[in-house]
């Protein structure tokens, strides 16, 4: 384990609202503006029964952040968010925070949605990069779907490839099951209902 990753401790936010705005600080930085949520719309997940947010702390200072939607529905959770500081990138700590997000969800199936390639050819190469440290950690990517995340604000959001970690579960999910955890997540995620036809589009166009 590199050394820097032993030194972090693993926060429930809930339990340390005091370090709210350092987490947010690191999601506002890594995250772009069309993939974000506000300030106000992430505070209130830490009311929330169907969601973990996590951060990692190393000397007292905020240096990681993950968010979690876990289903009360399905056995299925999503990886919403999952970042670190800058200064502390390839130390082994989002790694670690990787891992325990999936023990967090223990037999859950976990999605993840993960930029695809697209733009040039410096941002390629980072989006390679990080679709491999995923595939390192054990995700698979969800070929027979045209993924899409719903548009959050006035900035349309990148194409995503939807990856997922089988975390316990035995099997690889059904087309029926995907759509049924899809349309999970748009709703408990986004605050979107009734997308059938929407999520049956995305099948359609990966034909």
């Amino acid at each position: 384990m590199n050394s820097v990753s032993a030194q972090i401790k693993l926060k429930n936010l809930s339990d340390c609202r005091e370090k709210f705005d350092e987490a947010f600080e690191i999601y506002e930085i890594s995250l772009p503006a069309s993939e974000r949520k506000s300030r106000t719309e992430v505070l209130s997940l830490l009311d929330r029964k169907d969601y973990r947010l996590t951060i990692a702390e190393l000397e007292s200072h905020v240096v990681g952040i993950s968010i979690v939607y876990v289903s009360r529905f399905f056995p299925i959770s999503l990886l919403d968010y999952m970042a670190t500081s800058e200064a502390c990138r390839n130390t082994g700590i989002g790694k670690s925070m990787f891992v325990h997000t999936l023990a967090t969800s223990a037999d859950r199936l976990m999605f993840v949605e993960v930029e695809a390639e697209h733009g040039s050819a410096g941002e390629r190469e980072m989006q390679r990069r990080r679709q491999a440290w995923y595939a390192r950690l054990g995700c698979r990517k969800v070929d027979d779907i045209a993924y899409h995340m719903p548009q959050l604000n006035d900035a349309p959001p990148p194409p995503l490839n939807l990856l997922y970690h089988p975390n316990g579960t035995e099997t690889d999910p059904t087309r029926s099951q995907l759509r049924s955890w899809i349309s999970d997540v748009y709703s408990g995620v986004y605050g979107l209902d009734n997308c059938e036809e929407e999520i049956e589009a995305m099948f359609l166009r990966a034909r």
